[in-house]
This record gives structure tokens, C-alpha cells and sequence, in this order.
């Protein structure tokens, strides 16, 4: 070997100690309201599972029943995702709490256009929603309409 040149077992061994000495950072996770390159948005950690959650850009077109809402939820087909669902109550609130990193959502106070449902339940003819304009939260009966943001 000829001095001053460096072996190609020496530079791979220098590369594998610096990696373990210096890893190249983790890549930073996402800001709610992120654009995902599938088009949807991140929305934060879901408080129930801890793992990303991600929201469509936009409310369902129109107002839902809780079963319509779930309906809708299981057959959208948006992004190149099959998976979507209607969030839980804690879910919800992630998603009320970074409305306005995420946009779009109704909140002119009136009702139903400002209450959206969670797939929460108390009772057979209860389910969990929550109001946008101030984020108060409740039951409502299961036959009334709210709107629907969807998330997976």
C-alpha cells in the first residue's frame, strides 16, 4: 500500500464510525396542516393510538346523519386512500384544536353546519360531535345532521 493513500477498508470503516458517531438526524416529523405528497393533510398524533393521523382537506360536501357519516367515511375513495374513517372524540378535538393550521372547517355559530361528529357513541341514539365555533363538545341524537371531516 502506498503511504499517504487511504485503503478502501479504512474509508469504509472511517463512514461506518462517523455514522455511529454523528447519525444524520431523524427526519423531522410533520406540522399539522402539512401537505402530504398524497395530497392530504397531517393533523397530529391521534390521542388514541399516538401514531400520525392525517385529515382530508376538506369537509364532506354535505351534512350527515352519525350512520350516513359512517357510510361515507368507509366507501371514500380520495388520494389514492381507501382508508378513511370518521374520528374519535379526542381525535376531533386534535382536529379542532389545529383548525386553523388545517382549514376549511365551518364555523358560523350556526347549527348543524358548525357541529361535526365523531364516531363516539353514549347511547344507541347518541353520538359524541363538537362544535367549531368555540369547541364545545357533547351528544347529539344520531338522526340529526352535522358535517364530517374525515380522517385515516
Amino acid at each position: 500500500m502506498n503511504e499517504g493513500h487511504t485503503s478502501d477498508l479504512q474509508m469504509t470503516e472511517s463512514r461506518t464510525t462517523d455514522r455511529m458517531t454523528n447519525p444524520s438526524p431523524a427526519a423531522a416529523e410533520p406540522k399539522p396542516g402539512e401537505a402530504m405528497p398524497d395530497g392530504t393533510l397531517y393533523a397530529g398524533r391521534s390521542p388514541d393510538t399516538g401514531k400520525p393521523l392525517y385529515t382530508t382537506p376538506a369537509d364532506a360536501l354535505m351534512l350527515y346523519t352519525v350512520v350516513g357519516a359512517l357510510k361515507y367515511a368507509a366507501r371514500l375513495d380520495a388520494h389514492g386512500r381507501l382508508d378513511w374513517r370518521v374520528p374519535t372524540k379526542d381525535e376531533l378535538d386534535l382536529l379542532y384544536r389545529n383548525r386553523d393550521a388545517l382549514g376549511g372547517f365551518d364555523s358560523s355559530g350556526s347549527f348543524p353546519a358548525s357541529w361535526y361528529w365523531s364516531s363516539s357513541q353514549r347511547r344507541d341514539y347518541e353520538g359524541w360531535s363538537q362544535r367549531f365555533t368555540d369547541g364545545g363538545q357533547g351528544f347529539n341524537l344520531k338522526f340529526l345532521h352535522s358535517r364530517l371531516r374525515c380522517v385515516r
